[in-house]
């Protein structure tokens, strides 16, 4: 786990803010199972299990978020960014692919408790009285989420797809679908030029293909 005491300090007597963001060295501290080039967190940030978390290049983890992986882990893809109070939590396998946004507040859960009563639920009692039942998230490159979506176990979300803000998703969604709602529903279909785009920055920065 880690946790960032530290918050933005002025250097003294010139008024200027240090970065948020934790150094390299501060970062390899942490434990990642894997840690791409120019990846920037926040030293308000929280990681539980960091060993099975994999991260990749230039993405960024905000103040506030909190990443907890299960046994299935956690793979962020390159140039994500998770926004500030972002949550990915739960024991089944979380994958998000690159150039996806998950907005303000929004929560992915790879775990969720029996709600029907027939078991116990929260992790305050053992697991042997409790249902809960882990399942995979999938979130394709691209896709965007806007703010306090909410993510169910077991949900795919395709390539380049957008979910407006205050959705719940709890059934798979089409690549480059629009949805939005609680539950969420498909209303139209994303536009495909930021592929094309994508393909360019690589091109022009790392020399690389998508």
């Amino acid at each position: 786990m880690h946790g960032a005491a530290r918050g933005r300090r002025g250097a003294i007597g010139d008024g200027r803010l240090r970065t948020d963001f934790l150094d390299a060295t501060e970062l390899a501290a942490i434990g990642f199972a894997a840690i791409g080039e120019d990846v920037r967190i926040s030293r308000h940030a929280l990681f539980f299990a960091p060993e099975r978390i994999r991260i990749g290049a230039r993405t960024r983890i905000d103040a506030f978020c909190i990443l907890s992986a299960g046994a299935g882990g956690i793979i962020i893809g390159r140039n994500v960014h998770l926004s500030a109070h972002a949550t990915i939590l739960g024991g089944g396998a979380v994958t998000i692919g690159d150039f996806c946004t998950l907005s303000v507040r929004c929560a992915v859960f790879a775990s969720n408790d029996d709600y029907s009563g027939a078991t116990m639920t929260n992790p305050t009692v053992p697991a042997r009285f409790r249902g809960a039942v882990d399942a995979p998230v999938t979130i394709g490159a691209h896709a965007i989420l806007g703010a306090s979506c909410v993510v169910l176990p077991g949900v795919t979300i395709g390539e380049s797809a957008a979910v407006g803000a205050l959705s719940l998703v709890r059934e798979d969604l089409p690549p480059f679908a629009v949805a939005v709602g609680a539950p969420a529903r498909v209303v139209g279909r994303r536009r495909e030029e930021h592929r094309a785009l994508a393909a360019r920055y690589l091109a022009e920065t790392e020399g690389g293909e998508i």
